[in-house]
């Protein structure tokens, strides 16, 4: 389900349809936040520091400017229009719902994972967002495979959204 979601988002970068890949991968924090709490939940601290831990450069030359957490926050607030934890004690329905909706979707194609050179190439929006997309997904795949998925609260959590209809 995870992994579905990740190759949508870089098939969304791929084909530079910022408008649908940054809100995507913006929520990235708040799933995998809400997936190591055995009760779903997230906050803006917890965003936070999921950031702080997982979100870095992988090299020192790379051309991406890598946004600060605080930057990611404010844009996943901007394109959520509204921080839809207030409504639900904590729980990123809107975030979790997308993550649960691609696992229903209609099979796609194979897609190759996109690598952080390739991403760097694209150069139609060269503001904050693609950085974004491109820091985010790297971090979420080292952080599934160096700490997730290890985890039994988020492979219970990814169960039981698998289930859930």
């Amino acid at each position: 389900m995870l992994e579905t979601y990740l190759g949508d988002i870089e098939y969304l970068v791929r084909e530079q349809q910022w408008g649908e890949a940054v809100p995507l991968a913006l929520a990235l924090p708040h799933i995998c936040a809400a997936l190591a709490d055995a009760g779903l939940r997230s906050s803006r601290a917890q965003y936070l520091q999921w950031c702080e831990v997982w979100v870095r450069p992988e090299q020192s030359d790379t051309c991406l400017s890598v946004p600060t957490p605080e930057a990611l926050y404010a844009m996943a607030r901007e394109c959520a229009g509204a921080d839809d934890l207030d409504a639900h004690g904590g729980v990123p329905m809107h975030a979790l719902r997308q993550l649960r909706l691609r696992r229903l979707s209609r099979a796609a194609p194979p897609r190759r994972e996109i690598s952080l050179e390739e991403m760097s190439d694209l150069t139609d929006e060269p503001g904050p967002g693609r950085e974004a997309c491109v820091a985010l997904l790297e971090a979420v795949r080292l952080w599934y495979s160096d700490s997730a998925s290890m985890d039994a609260t988020v492979q219970n959590n990814l169960a039981r959204l698998a289930v859930l209809r």
